[in-house]
């Protein structure tokens, strides 16, 4: 018998049957931490009956996916039989605890909520988390509409009777949304739509008050405007953050400066905030302490930031600086989560390397650069790709 519960859940929310497969694909390879076979054709065959009860990460994903509650409320129901496994069933060892846990409750209310309490919005950060932690391994473009959805229901949430602690956490909440809708959006190439979204985090962010998550946002506009060679307007969102700040937030804000003055070619400024940058995050001592997305900053990220301010500063003044490749090996060879961190980091390496004239080194991480490339989708890494692939021709070609 067709499953008209599921079927219309998924076209109530205007998604295709290979976008449902997309998404709930993305967060079963966070989940498991290995590529899945989920596809279209396994959406069609649970539509027309033939799969009741998929598998338990499949039925965590396709909830969150499709908002849905219980798998029930998509005409999901065990058989009264003995399945074989599927070849992607994962053991509970093998699991990711945490971000299974959070998977099991990724919903926002069916309803909205004329009371909002702790538990909630406690609920919506679980939730937040593990869309982080799927954007920085699979790139924006996996994560970007369900972390628009989110937010969206958050802001719903803002006219509900609360307390003015949780109003403020709520605030956090979305505040962290609009940065991670707006980052996805920009990683995703999706320029204009990432910048309102920022504007929003940027509104929120000095509501709530925290000024480290507001750096954290700021930050990350700025790299999409140095991203589009406009480092004006990038100094002038870093300008925005004051007050303390965490030593890894001071750090990364100095990268960013870094950044956009060597865009423009100012040595000296460069020099001196990259200095800086340098010497702050010898004062981080325990980033799992922090906020969550201070968890970011690890060493290979910083690498990775000061590196690329020294590859913009090469290609804006046509001087080759000894550290860049030492900066963005160290982000390229680090064992880190963020694969996209690292993918960033040995693509640029392998272009500053082909520009060097060491094709043999180059080719290699050039290689490496392809395969980390195709389990991320970003459309910066695809146009730093783009660059490392003119360079090695133009090595080609001298």
């Amino acid at each position: 018998m067709a499953n008209a519960l599921f079927r219309h859940a998924r076209l109530a929310l205007g998604l295709t049957q290979g976008q449902v497969a997309e998404q709930v694909r993305g967060l079963v390879e966070t989940v498991a931490g290995r590529e899945s076979s989920f596809d279209a054709g396994y959406v069609s065959r649970i539509e027309r009956g033939l799969i009741t009860w998929p598998h338990g990460h499949y039925r965590q994903a396709l909830c969150l996916v499709l908002k849905a509650g219980t798998a029930a409320e998509l005409g999901l129901v065990p058989k009264q039989v003995h399945h074989h496994d599927h070849p992607d069933e994962v053991s509970p060892s093998n699991r990711r605890d945490v971000l299974a846990a959070a998977l099991a409750g990724l919903l926002p209310p069916a309803r909205p909520l004329s009371r909002l309490r702790r538990a909630d919005v406690t609920t919506i950060a679980e939730r937040i988390g593990v869309l982080e932690r799927w954007d920085r391994r699979s790139g924006g473009r996996a994560v970007r509409d369900l972390a628009l959805r989110e937010l969206r229901a958050a802001i719903d949430l803002t006219s509900a009777s609360t307390t003015p602690a949780v109003r403020t956490a709520l605030l956090g909440a979305i505040t962290r949304l609009a940065n991670l809708t707006g980052w996805s959006s920009f990683d995703a190439g999706l320029y204009d739509e990432a910048r309102p979204l920022f504007r929003l985090g940027l509104i929120t962010g000095r509501e709530h008050g925290d000024t480290g998550l507001l750096c954290h946002l700021a930050t990350n506009a700025a790299r999409q405007e140095i991203h589009l060679r406009r480092a004006d307007q990038a100094l002038l969102l870093a300008g925005q953050v004051g007050g303390r700040l965490p030593a890894a937030a001071r750090a990364m804000l100095a990268a960013v400066r870094a950044q956009a003055h060597a865009l423009g070619g100012d040595e000296r400024q460069a020099a001196r905030h990259l200095l800086a940058a340098e010497r702050t995050y010898e004062r981080v001592t325990d980033l799992a302490s922090g906020p969550p997305w201070t968890t970011t900053i690890t060493v290979a990220k910083l690498g990775s930031d000061t590196g690329f301010a020294l590859y913009l500063l090469s290609a804006a003044t046509g001087r080759d600086n000894p550290q860049v490749v030492a900066d963005l090996r160290r982000a390229a060879e680090a064992d880190t989560s963020q694969a996209r961190v690292r993918a960033m980091a040995t693509t640029r390496l392998a272009t500053v390397l082909y520009r060097q004239g060491d094709r043999a080194e180059a080719d290699h991480h050039a290689a490496q650069a392809a395969a980390l490339a195709a389990t991320v989708g970003s459309t910066r890494l695809a146009s730093a790709l783009a660059d490392m692939r003119h360079a090695a021709g133009a090595l080609t070609a001298r």
